[in-house]
């Protein structure tokens, strides 16, 4: 049963959907020439077509759709010979019971299916897990999609790795999901990926030389390991001062003060200790044996180490600098200052103690061995001349690089969407096999189904005839009063037109009225039997767009009373009645109700729009014209059904009161020339029918609604026409002339 039906863009629809929502057997639409009445039959009949591809519709099972349009009277009157319309006797008491009997076994089947409460393997059941799997697709596509605007578009240095994966949310999905998760987490970071595409794919990219860069070579511990530093020097023993001094501990002291000791030429010398004249040449001469060469090559010995050792320590800290100028090192700053630092302080430690050592040559000192710390400075400094010589070769190999760098990149995206990815796996699996087992189902129910049918096209071969559906037409033709053709067999599985005198009788040599009978009639006897002697239909939506053109009331009467007697009945699952006549509207609504029937309205403006309509909305077809005038100045009405309206209403209006006044006001009207094309359209004898308008941009709106309001003053109805185009004063016509 459908339940949704949803038009857009086509014919006079457009991006805007218009909606049919109904729960009802019986729905009828009431809507003018032009307002898409047809498409919509149309789209019911060929749901398939290409050119529906926007519209919708949902509900439907396994019920057969049969549509009485324009289209189905060409596809099947205009030709010598039409199909046959199978039907079943009822002679053949035993094949109808098994017939019956499947029948109601089939629609037994058919109501499980749908129906969750009788069983868990239903349709609907099927597509609620389908829709649950759409969900959990959709809902990991948008985590996903994530990775494009995190990474594509604008100056992002790694959009290249997105290239051919971003056609759309479920592509990417798709590819990240293929992907093989890294046993571990990935060794590079997308910051570090972000550097080495841009340092070897940007614009910027270039080699550098690693041997700017200069590891620690001075060997600082052959200088550290020196014993002279463990030795406690001392002058000669043998001086005569040596025991004063020794005992006293003042070589140092001495030794200093010795700098400021001059040699005494005649007199004592002053002393540079308490500034007395004590020295005697004696003395000098003592206090020089005591620091004598073995003494001083030591301390030189000393110095020479101290020296060099400064030197060197100086020229490497002077090296942070320039070490830091090197992209590569200043990449790992804080790696390479804790090193250099470590090696720089030792250096300093043992430079602070022998610089003291030379100041205290007795006193004894242990210099700190720098080995570990230059290793550890100079591996560092390995490290970055092999990263070096690799960007040197990925520059080289750059299309390489930049193949290494996605999937780098793709590996750490994997890792990082993994618990999306195996939510998604699980779920998806879980709800995969619960829909297969659910498909197990209705595979059996339908089998069951397919074997009941079996057993009805099996029965039906003893049962099914032509003649009966040729009787039933021919009997309405005769009710209907057409007796100048009938409908007879022609071969085993068709009929044809025949008049009383001629062999057949050409669908085109009918009137208008005759073709319409003709045709509904064959559409009503194919809808109560079967197009083919081997068709099984258990549940049948009947479609009728407009059934009554070119009808008279008589006709249209009866054409109502057929669709009530043979459609509004529970032989059938659904109807829907599309038509532009309210009289042909107000028969169908006879007896019906609210519960088990539907009203909509097809409007007009710029494009075709449903709407509810309640019975309190249904007006007389003649106030319906009106109503549209009404629409057209709220802009639900285009120009080509505003002129219709217009012609229809001065036709009923002027055709029921005075005629001939109404042609001697449109002689009036010709005498300004702006208004010759209103006259010419409405003087035309058919109505309410658009392709009677050459070209609707003839029509200029504000010309014909001066010049109809004009036909209405001038006749002395201008309180009719004011009444009428009163929105707020909807009350019964006043057909009296306006008092003067």
């Amino acid at each position: 049963m459908i339940n949704k039906i949803s038009i857009k863009n086509i014919a006079s629809y457009g991006e805007i959907p218009a909606v049919l929502e109904t729960d009802r057997k019986i729905n009828l639409i009431y809507g003018l020439n032009g307002t898409g009445k047809t498409t919509l039959s149309n789209y019911l009949q060929d749901k398939n077509n290409v050119s529906f591809s926007d519209c919708l519709i949902s509900g439907l099972s396994t019920e057969k759709i049969l549509v009485y349009n324009q289209r189905f009277v060409s596809d099947n009157f205009y030709q010598d010979t039409q199909r046959g319309i199978f039907s079943l006797k009822s002679e053949n008491k035993v094949a109808k019971e098994k017939i019956d009997i499947a029948t109601q076994e089939i629609k037994k089947l058919e109501n499980q299916l749908k129906n969750t409460e009788l069983e868990t393997g239903s349709e609907f059941e099927l597509e609620k897990k389908q829709e649950d799997i759409n969900i959990l697709q959709t809902r990991s596509e948008e985590k996903t999609w994530k990775i494009k605007d995190n990474y594509y578009g604008g100056d992002r240095i790694l959009e290249f790795c997105l290239d051919g994966k971003i056609g759309s949310k479920k592509s990417l999905f798709d590819y990240i999901l293929k992907l093989q998760k890294p046993n571990n987490k990935p060794r590079k970071s997308i910051e570090a990926l972000k550097k080495e595409a841009e340092s070897t794919q940007g614009e910027n990219a270039k080699s550098y030389d690693d041997r700017s860069v200069k590891k620690v070579s001075f060997a600082f511990w052959e200088i550290e390991n020196q014993e002279i530093f463990e030795e406690v020097i001392i002058g000669n023993e043998n001086s005569q001062v040596a025991y004063l001094i020794n005992k006293l501990d003042i070589s140092d002291w001495v030794k200093r003060g010795k700098e400021f000791l001059n040699e005494p030429k005649e007199k004592n010398g002053i002393c540079p200790f308490c500034q007395q004249k004590t020295i005697t040449k004696k003395l000098h001469q003592e206090i020089q044996d005591y620091f004598d060469e073995t003494y001083r090559n030591k301390i030189t010995l000393l110095e020479d180490f101290d020296k060099e050792y400064g030197k060197e320590y100086q020229a490497i800290k002077n090296l942070e600098t320039e070490f830091l100028k090197i992209n590569f090192i200043k990449n790992k700053e804080n790696d390479f200052k804790l090193l250099f630092k470590n090696l720089i302080d030792k250096l300093s430690n043992n430079r602070q103690k022998t610089s003291n050592k030379i100041k205290h040559p007795n006193i004894i000192i242990n210099l700190e061995s720098s080995i570990l710390e230059q290793n550890a400075l100079n591996d560092f400094l390995d490290t970055i001349i092999e990263e070096i010589k690799t960007h040197n070769e990925k520059i080289k190999n750059k299309q390489k690089t930049k193949e290494q760098i996605i999937k780098d990149f793709w590996e750490i995206m994997r890792w990082d969407y993994d618990q999306t990815i195996e939510n998604y796996t699980i779920q998806s699996s879980n709800l995969k096999k619960e829909k297969s087992d659910i498909e197990v189902k209705i595979l059996e129910f339908k089998r069951k189904i397919n074997d009941q049918r079996g057993i009805i096209q099996e029965e039906q071969k003893e049962m099914v005839n032509i003649q009966d559906a040729i009787d039933a037409i021919n009997s309405e033709l005769i009710f209907f009063g057409l007796d100048g053709f009938s409908i007879v067999p022609a071969g085993e599985k068709s009929y044809k037109l025949k008049r009383p005198n001629e062999d057949v009788a050409k669908f085109e040599t009918l009137s208008e009225g005759e073709k319409t009978v003709i045709s509904f009639l064959y559409f009503l006897e194919l809808c109560k039997g079967k197009e083919n002697d081997d068709e099984v239909v258990n549940e049948k939506i009947v479609v009728i767009d407009d059934p009554i053109s070119s009808l008279s009331h008589m006709y249209v009467f009866n054409i109502a009373q057929l669709i009530r007697k043979n459609f509004f009945n529970d032989d059938y699952k659904q109807v829907f009645i599309l038509t532009h006549n309210l009289y042909f509207f107000h028969e169908l609504l006879h007896k019906q109700t609210d519960n088990n029937s539907r009203l909509f309205r097809l409007s007009r403006s710029n494009f075709s729009q449903l709407s509810v309509m309640n019975r309190k909305d249904i007006q007389n077809e003649y106030q319906s014209y009106w109503q549209i005038l009404r629409d057209y100045d709220e802009g639900k009405a285009t120009e080509v059904i505003l002129a219709n309206a217009m012609r229809n209403i001065l036709e009923r209006f002027f055709g029921f009161i005075e005629k001939s006044d109404f042609s001697e006001l449109t002689k009036k009207l010709e005498k300004d020339e702006k208004n010759n094309f209103f006259v010419r359209y409405i003087n035309k004898e058919s109505h309410s029918d658009p392709i009677n308008i050459s070209d609707s941009k003839e029509i200029d709106p504000q010309i014909f609604k001066e010049a109809f309001k004009k036909i209405f003053k001038d006749s002395g109805f201008e309180a009719h026409y004011n009444q009428m185009m009163n929105l707020n004063n909807p009350n019964p016509i006043n057909w009296g002339k306006a008092q003067h």
